[in-house]
This record gives C-alpha cells, sequence and structure tokens, in this order.
C-alpha cells in the first residue's frame, strides 16, 4: 500500500553562474515552484498533471516539461524501486504490501526561448547532464568522451554540462559524446532526449541522441541538443574477510613431513599426537598442575603403545 507521496516541480535553471549540471553548481539547487505530500492509502497513485510549460516570474523564463522521477521505499523492510517516466506530465506507481513512501519529482527545462546560456549566438548547446535512477538524483561525477576533441578541452567543458554547437563545433563538423559505461557503483543505462528542445542546424545531417550506439550523441554546427545520460546503481559484493589459517606446529608430523595429506590415517597415530598435545600443555599450566597433566600423558602413551602392538600382531597373522 502506498502510504504517502511527496511531490515536486524542479527546475533546471542552470547557466554559467550557477553551473549547467545540477551537481557541479555554484549558485544553490535548482528552484522547487510547486510541491505537495498525497496520501493514497491504496495500492495505486496517480497524480494530477503536471504543468507542461511553467512561467518563472524571477527569471522571467519559460520552461517545459523534462521527465518524472519517481524512487520508493517500504518503511516496514528493505525494498525499495526506482524509474524514469518521461512523455506524459502524470505520473503513476503501484505498490502492494507493506507501507510505501514515494518521492515524485518532475524535471523542468528552459526552452531557450529568446536565446540560450553559453557564449557566441548562445541559443544551439549541447546540454547534457547525468542521473541516478535509483537514487532519484543527479551525479557529479565525470561521464562522457568528447571526439575530436585536439586541445583536450571539448570532454572537459561536456563534463561541466554545455558545449556551443555554434563556437565549438565548425560548419560541416560533428562531434561524437559517448557516455561511459561505467561511474563508481554505477552502469550507463540510456540516454533520454528532451525532443521538444532539439534543432538542427542542418536538417541533412540532424543530430542523434542514442545512435549509432546507445552511449552515443552525435552533434553538429549549430545544432540543439538536450540530453540526460541515466544510471543504475550497481550492488556491491559483501565484504568477505580473508582466510586466515591457524598453525598447526605439528604439520610436519602430522603430513610425514609434507609428503602426504594429514590424518585420517591409524587410530593409533591420533593417540601419539595427543600424548604430544598433552606434553606441550604442561609446560603451559601452573606447576602445582605440569606433574598431573604428563601423568595423564604417560598413561595415554602406554595405551598407544598398546594400540600399536595390536597392529603389529593384526600385520603379523596376515
Amino acid at each position: 500500500m502506498i502510504t504517502s507521496v511527496n511531490w515536486q516541480y524542479i527546475l533546471l535553471n542552470g547557466d554559467s553562474t550557477t553551473g549547467y549540471r545540477v551537481k557541479r553548481r555554484t549558485g544553490g539547487p535548482p528552484p522547487v515552484v510547486g510541491s505537495g505530500i498525497d496520501t493514497p492509502s491504496s495500492d495505486n497513485w496517480v497524480s494530477a498533471s503536471a504543468p507542461s510549460k511553467i512561467h518563472y516570474v524571477p527569471d522571467g523564463k519559460d520552461y517545459v516539461f523534462a521527465f518524472w522521477s519517481l524512487s520508493a521505499h517500504d518503511t516496514q523492510s528493505s525494498q525499495t524501486s526506482a524509474q524514469i517516466q518521461g512523455g506524459s506530465t502524470t505520473a503513476n506507481d503501484s505498490h502492494s504490501g507493506g507501507q510505501w513512501a514515494i518521492s515524485a519529482k518532475a524535471y523542468y527545462i528552459w526552452n531557450f526561448a529568446g536565446g540560450g546560456p553559453g557564449p557566441g549566438s548562445g541559443d544551439t548547446p549541447l546540454l547534457i547532464d547525468a542521473f541516478d535512477i535509483q537514487l532519484g538524483d543527479f551525479i557529479g561525477d565525470d561521464f562522457v568522451d568528447v571526439t575530436p576533441d585536439p586541445n583536450v578541452t571539448l570532454t572537459g567543458e561536456a563534463n561541466n554540462g554545455f558545449i556551443d554547437t555554434t563556437t565549438d563545433i565548425a560548419p560541416g563538423s560533428s562531434l561524437k559524446v559517448v557516455a561511459r559505461d561505467t561511474l563508481p557503483a554505477k552502469a550507463f543505462g540510456y540516454w533520454f532526449n528532451i525532443s521538444a528542445l532539439q534543432l538542427d542546424g542542418d536538417p541533412q545531417s540532424p543530430a542523434t541522441v542514442g545512435a549509432p550506439g546507445n552511449h552515443d550523441i552525435i552533434v553538429h554546427h549549430n545544432d540543439r541538443v538536450v540530453a540526460f545520460a541515466f544510471y543504475n546503481e550497481v550492488k556491491q559484493p559483501a565484504f568477505v574477510p580473508p582466510y586466515e589459517a591457524t598453525y598447526d606446529p605439528w604439520w610436519w608430523i602430522k603430513t610425514l613431513g609434507g609428503l602426504v595429506p594429514p590424518p585420517p590415517r591409524d587410530p593409533w597415530f591420533q593417540e601419539f599426537l595427543a600424548v604430544l598435545t598433552l606434553a606441550q600443555t604442561a609446560a603451559r599450566v601452573s606447576p602445582r598442575l605440569q606433574a598431573k597433566v604428563l601423568e595423564v600423558a604417560l598413561e595415554q602413551l602406554s595405551v598407544t603403545a598398546a594400540t600399536i602392538k595390536q597392529q603389529i600382531g593384526s600385520l603379523e597373522k596376515r
């Protein structure tokens, strides 16, 4: 059963002063412009339809819906779930059994009306970021490589979330941006393209997201591309402490100098080892007890001798 849903509308208003990538911002977290708590107390939850566009008065810009992030946990167990929902401003989730609490976040991206961030023309960026599905939040790791990158600068710009395709890509040229397959405890899932914001500078060679390989973005001069790389968390193996074998001071005798595996062998051999153990123990106990321990060792030695004589007798009869 779903007991509570904490929902939010969040504006990704990154620019050169706050940082294009959410987890690399210097001007504080993205603004939350709407929030609330639903208490469905049932197995199903469907959100009210989120706005398809939000006008943000402080900066006078319009933002369009990008995607929902839903992360849930059962307060009665360790069960969790997470998912991304895009394409619809209405979110939904379903859980039976337990007491599930959900965090639902609708993210919005600036529609670039009136020009976009960055130097040069400004309204033709490659704008990217990385998101952890299970965490339900953006991550700050470097996550892409760019080719060609002759001056070794474009990969850094891309990992900061922004490349100006007008000034950084020459006419007739293109860049290949490749998401790294693995990050610490994370594996690449897929690129999510905000197609409503994509503007191709060259209609004969449109930008591609998730092609030709699913890790790839191909972007050209004057293209506009907004995309998010979604990563799945990878469970780490449980720590297994190294095995520490106990040293056996009698290993040389037990294995006949390392030539044979240790016992089980003849019964008298185990008895003889008991004698040696008792003798070693006698040296470690109180002087008042040493004689008693040695008496037991002597008695065990006589029993062992009798066992050996029995084995000799049985061998002579063969």
